[in-house]
């Protein structure tokens, strides 16, 4: 299966697009039309759209300049994450034009809601995000509720992932929250993790990517699908395109548009 890149476009207040660190807005860097504009010119081949104002809240309203603005811009699948807690609003999104919807918070606090949205839009549409870290005396990644700030130490993230996939889950992004925005690399040891592990679904990994070397170093493993970021495609020049190249002489099948 070859390889994926994945912008992110982190949303706050409105249509306003942001930089976050450790899970945290932190720095504006424009406006969504010409963010999504950009990064079409760039030869981005797919989006994942976070929307931080619906994160963690329970009731959902997808705000329709969002959609129109998606259908106007782009026409590259874009999934959608943000404040999905039910079948019925997996729905609306896909009906709307999304390709996919992650869960986070419904997931943690229900499993079986990922059952619910895999039967209403297919397991192809519905992705579960993961957010993790570590605690100070241990290793082992945990589950990390952000509505808290709670580092679950009841959930390790392995065991939180099976149950994810067992759910119904077509699509797993593991996020690692210390590495959210650093640019200094990717959580290499998850992968020694992963590859020790059967998941039968594509894996995407994020949080730390850099420079295309923090790309290459993951997706050479059998364990990830996918790599998504936001801030190197800000802060840096460097573009879909161009890690894809890197990746490539690196030896790695890379999916094109």
């Amino acid at each position: 299966m070859k390889k994926r890149i994945i912008p992110s476009i982190l949303l706050r207040g409105g249509t306003n697009v942001t930089l976050s660190q450790q899970f945290t807005p932190w720095r504006t860097v424009g406006a969504l039309a010409q963010q999504l504009r950009l990064h079409v010119r760039r030869n981005c081949d797919e989006l994942l759209i976070i929307n931080t104002d619906l994160a963690g809240s329970s009731s959902f309203l997808c705000p329709q300049r969002l959609l129109s603005l998606v259908r106007q811009e782009v026409d590259i699948p874009v999934a959608y994450a943000g404040g999905i807690a039910s079948a019925k609003d997996a729905a609306l999104c896909i009906n709307a034009g999304f390709d996919r919807v992650y869960l986070t918070s419904a997931f943690i606090d229900k499993a079986s809601v990922v059952s619910e949205v895999a039967a209403l839009v297919g397991c192809q549409s519905t992705g579960v995000c993961l957010p993790y870290r570590r605690s100070f005396n241990s290793d082992v990644p945990l589950l990390w509720d952000f509505r808290s700030d709670e580092l679950r130490q009841d959930r390790p993230l392995i065991e939180v992932l099976q149950s994810a996939v067992e759910s119904g889950a077509g699509e797993v992004l593991l996020y690692n929250v210390d590495g959210d925005g650093s640019l200094k690399g990717l959580d290499v040891s998850l992968l020694r993790i992963l590859e020790n592990i059967r998941i039968s679904v594509p894996l995407l990994i994020a949080g730390g990517a850099g420079v295309p070397e923090h790309f290459s170093a993951a997706l050479k493993s059998p364990a990830v699908q996918g790599v998504v970021a936001a801030s190197i495609f800000a802060l840096t020049q460097e573009t879909p395109a161009t890690i894809r190249s890197h990746c490539e002489s690196m030896g790695i099948a890379m999916r094109r548009p």
